[in-house]
């Protein structure tokens, strides 16, 4: 795993957080207030005091901190090696603590009180990442206190690395963690609606095989979403229905219709009995044109057989889409809505099931019951394979 930097990690520190911090920290006898604060690091850590920067004794003023902390924030550490990189990040962490550690015992504006609980935050994580002794304790310990704050900026603070170590966490949680934290999730967005929080946690967990826990979040917020009296969270209620309905389509079947590029209705009806592979995609997509090769070696190898594919295009315009297909000699149909308001990720079907990212594969057996939610490269092959057998040509 590659090791966070200092300057990387630490450099909006001191353009941006570190300004309310510093201010806090001259308003509470500045030098001697920081330098105890060092005991307090040497306790938290159970690093010996010379593992931290100590505060100048000359610095009294805010200006005289702040270039302080640029200073270490910036030191060359080029021709470090990696050995004394880590400590080196060690010791800028610990230094951060310390200070965020002494602010949060003064009495703090709402505003400075949430960038400092940031901050510690902050330098907890990269701690936790450097292998510091019980940093990963005292980081959850932090995002579990800051969660419970009675302040809604400092919730929302912790929330936000409640849900990052989630995702860091993921492959060590059991099951009965990972719904606690779904858990934990769910009741926070139920009384703050964040959307943009909501849909990462939903992407995530269907990127790693989470669907259930996604479908019974989505099932307790979207009544939320409905009565909220946000017209932007009202109108989100809906893509978010679709994504419910996408997450639902594994062994149920799939409802196609609209308008195909050659200006005729798409018979759905037309496709039953066969192999069909639903792909949303757009010449815009790097992924999606990476794989039509592929996708074109399997139609040509599998449609005597009954495979086939229907694309359907997010493109803007339907010349964009016309010269892709004829460029690559794409075979099969291709739907795209004709009215400019439902184009891209308006297109109806994309609505309908909440398809937020392509290239989208959705593979649909003979009955029409979809039987897998992502098969493109080898697992479309194998697919195949299973249902139809060996390919009728190799082209």
């Amino acid at each position: 795993m590659t090791q966070p930097t200092v300057q990387s990690t630490f450099r909006n520190f001191s353009n941006r957080i570190w300004l309310s911090v510093i201010s806090a920290i001259v308003l509470v006898n500045l030098a001697a207030q920081v330098q105890a604060a060092e005991g307090l690091a040497a306790n938290t850590t159970k690093s010996p005091v010379a593992d931290i920067f100590p505060l100048p004794e000359e610095a009294k003023s805010f200006q005289d901190v702040f270039n302080f902390v640029r200073e270490i924030d910036s030191r060359e550490t080029s021709g470090m090696h990696q050995d004394e990189m880590q400590d080196y990040q060690r010791k800028v962490a610990r230094s951060v603590l310390a200070i965020a550690e002494k602010v949060l015992k003064e009495k703090l504006e709402n505003q400075d009180l949430m960038q400092t609980v940031a901050i510690k935050l902050q330098a907890l994580e990269v701690m936790d990442d450097l292998g510091e002794p019980r940093a990963d304790k005292l980081f959850a310990q932090a995002i579990k206190k800051a969660t419970q704050d009675e302040h809604p900026d400092v919730r929302a603070v912790g929330m936000k690395y409640l849900v990052e170590s989630g995702f860091k966490r993921w492959d060590t949680m059991n099951a009965k963690e990972r719904k606690a934290w779904r858990n934990h999730i769910t009741a926070y967005l139920q009384e703050v609606e964040n959307l943009q929080m909501l849909m990462a946690v939903i992407d995530f967990l269907s990127a790693v095989g989470g669907e259930h826990l996604s479908k019974d979040m989505l099932a307790e917020l979207l009544p939320v979403f409905r009565k909220s009296g946000n017209p932007r969270l009202v109108t989100a209620a809906g893509r978010l229905e679709g994504i419910a309905r996408r997450m639902n389509l594994p062994g149920n079947k799939i409802e196609m219709q609209g308008m195909l590029l050659d200006g005729t209705q798409l018979n759905w009806s037309a496709y039953r009995g066969k192999v069909v592979l639903v792909d949303f995609w757009a010449t815009w997509c790097g992924p999606c044109r990476v794989e039509v090769p592929n996708l074109l070696r399997l139609y040509n190898a599998y449609h005597e057989k009954g495979f086939d594919v229907l694309g359907i295009s997010l493109d803007k315009t339907a010349k964009e889409a016309e010269e892709y297909i004829a460029q690559m000699e794409i075979p099969w149909a291709t739907l795209f809505s004709e009215d400019k308001g439902q184009r891209g990720w308006q297109h109806p079907l994309a609505v309908h099931y909440g398809i937020n990212g392509i290239p989208r594969a959705i593979l649909v057996d003979r009955d029409g019951t979809v039987v897998h939610m992502n098969a493109r490269g080898g697992i479309l092959a194998n697919e195949l394979r299973r249902m139809l057998g060996e390919p009728a040509s190799s082209k």
